[in-house]
């Protein structure tokens, strides 16, 4: 579908927030969720980009916080105001939590804040208890783009080295829920304290994107099920897993 881009906000050197408007991915996105973004209306790059939903206002725009990491993110820092992008969205399964989960814990690795924006939102709403840690903390400025920051209670873990501790510090205050995004190291550390705590724990995986719908295999997982380890797909029995499930160091 086509969008229009309305607002474009630089966060760090290579951060950005692009703001969208387009009413059915607004009305419809689900914390967790992503979108496939085509950059350029040429050939090059070809595919289109996967990014999480940083951000919705419920009615008529949302969000994406992009890293520019690439050639394709690298096109996007030219748009500008009034452009229209093409969007397939919004995709994936997203989180969930229950009335019981009162006390949230989320872990965030750099822009792996983008998709726990939007989860720390409506769990805030709700009147949860919401605490985020982010490592490593170089990339702190990245949670100035949290416009509901001063209601958040925010730790930062200096490097991936001290994330473990400071994240079993948090489980300890008696967490009932962990959810987490970010590098497969730091996903795997979370999984790990949360299952030692047995604290419930959904992990936002990250994998290149091509389709989005699970048509080309790109974004094969290695998952546990009761019949042992098999491949599931990203973006369609995606991007959201329970921690137990993903087999970091596993193939089928």
């Amino acid at each position: 579908m086509r969008t229009v881009l309305t607002e474009v906000r630089s966060v760090t050197g290579r951060d950005t927030l692009y703001t969208f408007a387009c009413p059915e991915i607004a009305r419809k996105a689900r914390p967790g969720q992503f979108v496939e973004l085509k950059l350029t209306d040429g050939c090059e790059p070809f595919l289109r980009r996967p990014i999480s939903i940083f951000d919705t206002d419920g009615a008529h725009t949302f969000s994406l916080l992009v890293r520019t990491a690439g050639r394709g993110t690298s096109a996007m820092r030219g748009w500008t105001p009034g452009a229209e992008a093409d969007v397939l969205g919004p995709l994936g399964n997203g989180f969930s939590w229950g009335a019981d989960a009162q006390n949230c814990v989320l872990a965030a690795g750099g822009i792996g804040l983008a998709p726990l924006a939007f989860l720390a939102k409506k769990l805030l709403e709700e009147g949860k208890r919401v605490q985020l840690l982010f490592s490593p903390r170089r990339d702190a400025g990245l949670l100035d783009a949290l416009p509901f920051r001063a209601r958040l209670a925010v730790s930062c873990a200096e490097n991936r080295a001290a994330f473990p501790d400071a994240l079993d510090a948090l489980l300890e205050q008696g967490a009932d829920a962990l959810f987490s995004c970010g590098p497969e190291d730091l996903l795997e550390e979370a999984a790990k304290r949360a299952e030692a705590r047995r604290v419930p724990c959904q992990l936002s995986v990250e994998r290149r994107m091509a389709c989005g719908f699970g048509i080309c295999l790109g974004c094969a997982v290695a998952i546990r099920t009761e019949q042992g380890v098999t491949y599931k797909k990203v973006c369609r029995d995606g991007p959201v897993f329970r921690g137990g499930e993903v087999a970091f160091h596993e193939e089928p």
